[in-house]
């Protein structure tokens, strides 16, 4: 029977090795991440999730690009399969998150320094919603991270400028939305400059989306 798992999201690292430390003692599988990062099963290939990648998933509010809610809230929109009661928001601000949107969300709001005999209780009822018996995903090889970045792109050296918009990327590729044909295999030359540093990246697998507008990913050359 495999572990718990759970995913811990902060850019404290501090506070982020100290979860680690705790939870690991609980013989959890656990997995950190110092910035937001798209599910493991996401893939433009399919549009909701179809089986949960964490048991447990606890994420600071304040991080960079979004916060803990937004990610949160991408995550149901995807159809995340982890009960919601499993998930947790960090904050050493209460006051500054809408209660109304954790309640919808469905989550557990814990202040900084946490409460660890509150904390300690809710990960005990966690334990008892999971079925360890159920399989969870396969983590990807690369994390992928959320983005919306305005991009320009070329088919290798043609003239024409394209207009696109980045949707997520990794150490070595990304995903691309843009009201342009796509072709498998086709060499793209980015205009801009995207945090992975791609400049030249090749057409791995195209998703028509709504009318004259396709999703493509994208892995760099």
């Amino acid at each position: 029977m495999r572990k718990l798992r759970v995913n811990i999201f902060d850019d404290d690292i501090h506070n982020l090795k100290l979860l680690k430390i705790f939870l690991s003692r609980r013989d959890y599988e656990v997995m950190t991440f110092d910035k937001p990062v798209v599910c493991p099963l996401y893939d433009a290939h399919q549009d909701e999730c179809l089986r949960p990648c964490f048991d447990i998933i606890i994420t600071d509010y304040h991080m960079p690009r979004m916060t803990g809610v937004e990610m949160l809230v991408q995550q149901r929109q995807r159809g995340c399969k982890v009960d919601r009661s499993n998930k947790a928001v960090m904050t050493a601000d209460p006051g500054s998150i809408k209660k109304e949107i954790v309640e919808e969300l469905g989550c557990t709001l814990f202040g900084k320094p946490i409460d660890s005999v509150a904390f300690f209780a809710w990960l005990d009822d966690c334990e008892k919603r999971v079925d360890l018996s159920t399989p969870i995903a396969v983590r990807r090889k690369e994390d992928r991270y959320p983005a919306t970045i305005d991009t320009l792109f070329a088919y290798n050296t043609a003239e024409k400028i394209y207009k696109g918009i980045v949707t997520d990327y990794s150490a070595n590729g990304f995903c691309l939305k843009a009201y342009a044909p796509f072709i498998e295999e086709q060499s793209i030359v980015i205009k801009t400059e995207l945090p992975n540093g791609c400049r030249n990246a090749s057409v791995r697998w195209v998703k028509p989306m709504e009318a004259g507008c396709h999703m493509a990913g994208l892995m760099a050359e």
